[in-house]
């Protein structure tokens, strides 16, 4: 029930105290949306949130209705203080500032079509304009609407080596409907982006470019031909969206002709692969080229989609065991997960099938719903409301194994664990500074059977005590598999059984420690499976494994699959040394490295020579 206080004989509302820091990013996520209206901009106070700024006080009214079912009205509350007080107490940022400072910075009110706010859209015009911002501020410079003076018709590319290539798509094109004069201009219209250095294209794909003729003509390029996206999942896309435009009738032809010569410029002008975006694929406004954690994801996403992997794989005698190695940096990007298992399935040596693949903390990322039921405590949340990030999680690992891949995986594996975290901006998996609400999973996946089992982080470092929603079930962790009892265990979990600052330990926490280690001791696991987000250092996990060991007898196999990965520096022990102290058991390794890190580190030793 809202309580209201008496100011000057009138009845003020006090700020519920229910509103907690989900309701606010959800508040936050809906300025972003819909934009802020009129007469309810700050003149004095910002709330600064990952490089925008927000009138604290509606951010309030907004919130209430995530908590309470009901928008509160300007006059019902103090702004000011009272306002900004209570963002602070919610880990908030809140600045002193003229409004007029930030305008260009808070959305602006969108406009109203038959009485209806219009909502965000694949045809977002800030969509566009955010990429062109992102590209001018990662590479210096880009060119939008670029025109290249290339020509459109077939015989404008007789006698260069891609000519049979295009004269078997262009034919196959006329044949498809019988339309044979779809060409009608002379020059190839404009690229979307160009960026000049290091020289490359950028298309942003809307839903009508994944039509039946464009599945035709990428269906017919050569498996050697090298692309900045994934053409088997871009065939996916024809196939499932299936567009049509038929003004004029031979629309879908011509668009998907343009599209195959601006795919095949690179290769005739001697430039890096096309790169190409999927509308749908992200709320590409959502960015902010000012923050840094922006503009390395939309970094991640360029780099992660054209990447050409180097896996190097380390076989034991006997493995049981598979583990995937990324040494470098990973972003959870389910086009890029897609294309590196599948990878992975296609180097997998012949060996005998393996009990289990693990991967690392947040291998997948998925986004926070937009809708969510009140988590209440997240020490110990609402169970709908875990229910409802656990069901997102799932939908999210059903992309990812969709299209032949879980077929693959079966072939090589019975079960493999899938490290998914929510997205979040200012996540650490070295810090653990996040305060902001997300949730660390862990999907046991039985490929045989197809079913699901769900793991989450149960022990926070203290630093993520007031964001991460913790599973409070201990039981979760372990299972009777075909293949042994077995503790499976997130990131920061294996910390459970250091004995490290026990003293110190108090609360909750110390009497979680002593609940979940009595309880190893009762289930009697075999097998423990560790997901760490990252593990650079021989010492990381080093005490906590001694005393699983002495605690847990029955303990006969244990093995982590982090990522070798320091963001703050060089990693701080060799890498098979990690591999070694990190697991007791014969496995089979996956070392996986991208040509961006690669790339990155010769940068960096280059620049500490000048």
């Amino acid at each position: 029930m809202a309580k209201y206080a008496r100011t000057k004989g009138e009845c003020t509302l006090i700020i519920p105290k229910n509103i907690n820091q989900a309701h606010v990013i959800k508040a936050i996520r809906e300025i972003d949306k819909n934009g802020v209206p009129k007469g309810r901009k700050s003149k004095k106070f910002q709330l600064f949130y990952y490089g925008k700024y927000y009138p604290p006080k509606y951010i309030i009214s907004l919130a209430n209705r995530y908590a309470n079912g009901v928008e509160l009205e300007p006059l019902e509350f103090s702004g000011g203080q009272e306002t900004n007080n209570f963002l602070k107490k919610l880990g908030f940022e809140v600045k002193f500032q003229s409004s007029r400072k930030f305008l260009e910075l808070i959305p602006i009110q969108r406009k109203m079509c038959k009485g209806r706010e219009l909502r965000h859209n694949e045809r977002c015009p800030e969509c566009k304009n955010t990429i062109k911002r992102m590209l001018g501020k990662i590479y210096g410079g880009v060119e939008v609407n670029y025109k290249f003076k290339v020509g459109t018709k077939l015989e404008d590319y007789e006698g260069l080596p891609v000519y049979s290539q295009l004269k078997a798509i262009f034919s196959k094109l006329q044949k498809f409907r019988g339309y044979k004069r779809f060409v009608r201009v002379l020059t190839l219209p404009r690229c979307d982006f160009f960026v000049p250095n290091p020289g490359f294209i950028v298309e942003f794909d809307e839903t009508q470019h994944f039509t039946a003729s464009r599945r035709i003509a990428l269906s017919m390029y050569p498996e050697s031909f090298k692309l900045g996206f994934d053409r088997e999942n871009w065939i996916k896309l024809c196939e499932r969206i299936n567009a049509k435009d038929n003004d004029p009738p031979y629309r879908d032809e011509q668009r998907a002709w343009y599209d195959t010569l601006r795919d095949f410029i690179p290769v005739i002008r001697g430039l890096n692969p096309t790169i190409r975006l999927f509308s749908k694929d992200f709320q590409w406004c959502s960015l902010n080229p000012e923050v840094a954690a922006d503009e390395e994801k939309f970094m991640e996403i360029l780099e992660g989609r054209k990447s050409e992997w180097n896996i190097e794989i380390r076989a034991d005698h006997h493995p049981s065991l598979a583990r995937l190695i990324i040494a470098g940096d990973w972003n959870g990007d389910l086009q890029v997960t897609r294309k590196l298992l599948n990878s992975i399935c296609e180097k997998w040596p012949k060996i005998k099938k393996i009990d289990c693949l693990i991967t690392c903390g947040g291998f997948l990322i998925f986004d926070w719903p937009d809708s969510l039921p009140i988590i209440g405590d997240n020490k110990n949340p609402n169970q709908q409301a875990v229910n409802c990030l656990i069901d997102e999680a799932e939908k999210q690992c059903n992309l990812l194994l969709q299209d032949g891949l879980y077929e693959k995986l079966k072939e090589h594996t019975d079960y493999m664990t899938l490290g998914v975290d929510s997205y979040n901006k200012k996540i650490s998996l070295t810090k653990n500074y996040i305060s902001q609400p997300h949730i660390e999973l862990v999907a046991l996946i039985d490929l045989r059977r197809k079913s699901y089992y769900w793991i989450g982080k149960s022990y926070p470092t203290s630093k993520q005590e007031r964001g991460l929603i913790r599973i409070s079930d201990l039981g979760t962790h372990f299972f009777d598999l075909d293949f042994g009892k077995v503790m499976i265990l997130g990131c920061h979990d294996l910390i459970i059984f250091s004995n490290r600052n026990w003293k110190r330990t108090k609360g909750w926490r110390k009497q979680l420690k002593i609940n979940f280690r009595d309880l190893a001791r009762r289930k009697n696991p075999k097998i423990v499976l560790h997901h760490p987000h990252t593990t650079d250092s021989t010492r990381t996990w080093a005490t906590a494994w001694g005393v699983l060991k002495i605690m847990v007898p029955s303990v006969k196999k244990y093995a982590s699959a982090g990522r070798y990965y320091n963001p703050d520096g060089e990693q701080r022990s060799d890498l098979d040394e990690v591999l070694e102290k990190t697991k007791s058991a014969d496995t089979l390794d996956f070392i996986v490295r991208n040509r961006r890190d690669i790339s990155r580190r010769g940068y960096q030793m280059d620049k500490k020579k000048e």
